[in-house]
């Protein structure tokens, strides 16, 4: 299978400001280079693209040639070589720009993957316009790493397959190809819907992973304890996630500790520790308590902007039935671009 695979990975980063060497184990090169390292050294075609040759020294840039890997400084070349393209590049609209100025090069049938760069769906939208008349062969999934490619901890690639409402911004025969990419370099491959691949494989799955736990705490408390009907409890869910995610979007994440004000909602949650095995809530409780003295001074200084409060799903189906099919996708998807602009 020929591969191309868009940056090295930030050597500096892995190596002297996250210690993986140390923390986590593996070897250097991680991130990209080692995507290519091993994709290479399982028999694959790799080309990786990676303008910045500082970006590693020179005796990990031989590990990457030693194993095989062609490396190039220019993203046209490495378009026109592979079947399968993995951007490995920074965060947000750098990326957009890389995947807008190689989709014209890449060759017949070949599939475009994110890894914690951009969210498929989003990549997708950034795209359509070509997608949908010029490019109808190309793919767009991910290729997520779900992990610093290169430590013990990466085992598993996550692989963007139909969305939940049924979009396949891929094609089966892509999927699969993924999947036997994934398998052939001894990584364990998991098909999820492309607009949830992000939230558990993103760095944010921090988020989710909590937030999931807080969720499923006050279902059990809510549901056996409290009893409280099913969907009382699904309506605070979503009115509690919503507005946290609108006060992070208007007021980013000092704005919404300001608004939220630890000390009120340390009184209020304690009541809800109602059985002993509510371990996250107790060490929700305990980061409350002993919050950064940095952060609460900025947050102090934070400007709460306002935020409406909705569900989120219901208003786009009000949008679609008020202004119509086409103008509310439209809609819908700048607003979707929006959250990756900066």
């Amino acid at each position: 299978m020929k591969v191309s695979v868009y940056g090295a990975g930030n050597q500096n980063l892995y190596i002297n400001q996250l210690n993986l060497p140390e923390k986590f184990g593996g070897e250097p090169p991680y991130g990209g280079s080692r995507m290519a390292i091993e994709f290479a050294k399982a028999g694959h075609d790799v080309v990786l693209a990676e303008p910045n040759k500082d970006i590693m020294s020179d005796d990990l840039w031989k590990k990457v040639e030693d194993a095989g890997v062609k490396v190039v400084s220019d993203d046209i070349e490495a378009a026109k070589h592979g079947e399968v393209h993995i951007l490995f590049t920074p965060f947000g609209k750098i990326t957009f720009n890389i995947v807008k100025t190689i989709i014209e090069h890449v060759p017949e049938n070949s599939v475009i993957c994110n890894t914690c760069t951009v969210s498929p769906v989003v990549l997708y939208y950034s795209l359509e316009p070509i997608l949908r008349t010029k490019r109808k062969d190309v793919g767009i999934s991910s290729m997520h790493p779900a992990a610093v490619p290169g430590t013990p901890q990466h085992g598993h690639y996550v692989i963007g397959g139909k969305t939940t409402d049924g979009r396949e911004l891929a094609s089966e025969s892509q999927i699969n190809k993924l999947v036997e990419l994934a398998k052939s370099a001894g990584k364990e491959a998991y098909v999820v819907p492309a607009d949830v691949s992000s939230v558990v494989a993103d760095m944010g799955s921090l988020v989710t992973a909590v937030a999931l736990s807080g969720v499923l705490d006050y279902y059990t408390v809510g549901n056996k304890i409290i009893k409280v009907p099913k969907k009382m409890i699904e309506q605070q869910v979503i009115m509690t996630l919503q507005t946290m995610a609108s006060l992070v979007e208007t007021s980013g994440i000092e704005g919404l500790v300001k608004a939220l004000n630890p000390e009120l909602l340390i009184k209020t949650a304690s009541s809800m520790k109602l059985l002993d095995m509510q371990k996250d809530l107790d060490a929700a409780l305990e980061i409350l308590k002993n919050l950064d003295e940095t952060l609460k001074k900025e947050a102090e200084n934070a400007e709460i902007k306002p935020t409406t409060l909705v569900a989120a799903q219901s208003l786009v189906k009000e949008i679609k039935t008020l202004i119509g099919g086409a103008a509310a996708e439209g809609a819908i998807k700048r607003s979707a671009r929006k959250l990756f602009e900066h």
